[in-house]
């Protein structure tokens, strides 16, 4: 239930809620006349003051409209936000070193009262948590030996429903070439290490998971930021360039369904253009397909593999994100890779929990999996409305905003003088959450980015923590403002110039 409706809260909040939750899913468009005052009590068998305090609620939150001797009506919504814009400029291939702005988004990760929260997975009030844990006991109970064994490849049971779901992503796997892995950061290191050696050349998107640069870094490898674009994913013509020299480049991961920050979907003909440059030019694609599942579209996108003809795409995923986070279940296809990915997850973790991997597989096979994902993906597209909504409302003039088409993360773009250190920095003290744009970087390029995500229920809480970030970003915005205008009024030779402790 919408913590909006709970029974804490102010009566006429929560019949404001139902009608706002009425627009939100599309019941009641703009221009549409809402019920009368006196319609309103007789559906909610409230009082009169209480519907008009509803409906002032409403009106002051821009989402209704009184016209007079008419009644209310659906307000118009705020022009949309623009989307960020493509940043065209390609890092050098160098080591990636820590940034001290990721240590600090770590050490705040797990703060209980942040909302939206900092890590980036599903509430549990949207995770089917009930359901698994009917299953764990029954099947403990009728294989208590899932206890004292395992199997290096993981589950069989666990890699045929992978195979036999596979089909919607484009693909045709088969149970033998899969691999279970302890979660989706295994794979992606096993992935690595099977494609490519200390010292290699590594292409990843430009912004970029910031796991991923982590990763690299404790393999010794070399990384090149490679621009992507916040609708369209990686750019094939910036790939092009930087694979001219042959071996320059060893790998390229690529996250082309719904990208962490980004939230973009690659188009389906970049992605045939993508795997075909790669092939052409020698360079293994690592291609992480975690939130492949989470379309709101009716069609679920297809993989990058479906598109190999030469088995050099290493395909990883896992049900970290979508199923139980808690259970590290990830997977890979490894295609050609398939012994050297099989040797090193042998001597990295040798194998997973076998409870966990059975749980999942009967998850999958008896229906479940299907059903929770409906509603998943239903939940995730009216949030993600919602956040938009309360992003365009409340943060300042001169800031851009994603369209994600699955997923769950927005990507924001601030006024350009507006630090994502100094704004995380704030939010955090308040405990709202998001992640600095300069941590998915090694450059400070997306210094004035922020990621913050839609992965929990709408509550009032959650508005008023989004419009506190606005505040802040538009406070910060006008701190700079104010510093360039005293600078330039007293002649300082710094005039013009952002100062670094504002």
């Amino acid at each position: 239930m919408d913590s909006a409706l709970a029974p804490g809260f102010p009566l006429y909040h929560r019949v404001a809620a139902e009608l706002e939750r009425a627009m939100t899913e599309g019941s009641l468009r703009t221009g549409d006349r809402l019920p009368s005052v006196r319609q309103l009590c007789q559906q909610h068998a409230i009082s009169a003051s209480t519907a008009t305090l509803a409906y002032r609620w409403l009106e002051n939150r821009a989402l209704v409209e009184a016209r007079p001797k008419s009644g209310y009506f659906v307000a118009a919504r705020h022009a949309a936000l623009p989307e960020p814009e493509l940043d065209t400029r390609m890092s050098r291939a160098g080591f990636v070193t820590p940034d001290d702005v990721t240590r600090e988004f770590l050490l705040g990760a797990d703060d209980p009262l942040a909302a939206p929260s900092f890590r980036c997975v599903p509430a549990r009030t949207l995770l089917p948590e009930g359901k698994l844990r009917h299953l764990s006991a029954r099947l403990n109970r009728l294989h208590p030996e899932y206890a004292s064994q395992y199997e290096m490849k993981g589950s069989t049971a666990l890699r045929q429903e992978i195979a036999r779901r596979s089909v919607h992503a484009g693909l045709r796997l088969r149970p033998e070439n899969i691999i279970v892995t302890n979660g989706g950061t295994e794979a992606l290191v096993i992935a690595l290490r099977a494609a490519a050696k200390a010292g290699d050349t590594i292409a990843l998107e430009s912004p970029t998971y910031w796991m991923l640069l982590e990763i690299v870094r404790s393999l010794g490898m070399r990384s090149i930021e490679i621009p992507t674009h916040p609708r369209d994913g990686l750019s094939i013509e910036a790939l092009d360039l930087a694979t001219r020299e042959p071996g320059a480049i060893r790998a390229c991961v690529v996250i082309p369904n719904f990208h962490n920050p980004l939230g973009c979907l690659m188009p389906v003909e970049y992605k045939r253009r993508l795997v075909a440059l790669a092939a052409q030019r020698g360079v293994t694609l690592i291609e992480t397909d975690i939130y492949g599942e989470t379309h709101f579209g009716d069609e679920r996108p297809p993989a990058l593999k479906a598109f190999d003809t030469t088995d050099d795409v290493i395909l990883c995923s896992a049900f970290t994100k979508t199923v139980a986070p808690g259970y590290r279940v990830g997977w890979m296809a490894p295609g050609r890779h398939f012994a050297a990915v099989q040797s090193l997850k042998f001597h990295t973790s040798c194998a997973g929990a076998a409870l966990q991997q059975e749980v999942i597989a009967e998850f999958m096979r008896d229906g479940g999996y299907d059903h929770h994902m409906r509603k998943l993906r239903a939940a995730m597209r009216a949030q993600c409305e919602r956040m938009i909504d309360a992003v365009t409302r409340y943060f300042p003039e001169g800031c851009r905003l994603s369209r994600p088409q699955g997923g769950y993360m927005l990507w924001i773009e601030l006024p350009k003088a507006v630090s994502s250190r100094k704004v995380f920095e704030i939010g955090r003290r308040e405990h709202i959450g998001l992640v600095p744009g300069a941590t998915f970087s090694c450059s400070d390029r997306f210094d004035h980015f922020i990621r913050i995500h839609y992965a929990e229920p709408w509550s009032l809480l959650l508005e008023a923590n989004l419009k506190r970030l606005g505040q802040i970003v538009a406070g910060l915005a006008a701190g700079v403002a104010i510093e360039q205008d005293r600078r330039s009024a007293a002649g300082h030779p710094l005039a013009g110039r952002v100062s670094p402790h504002v």
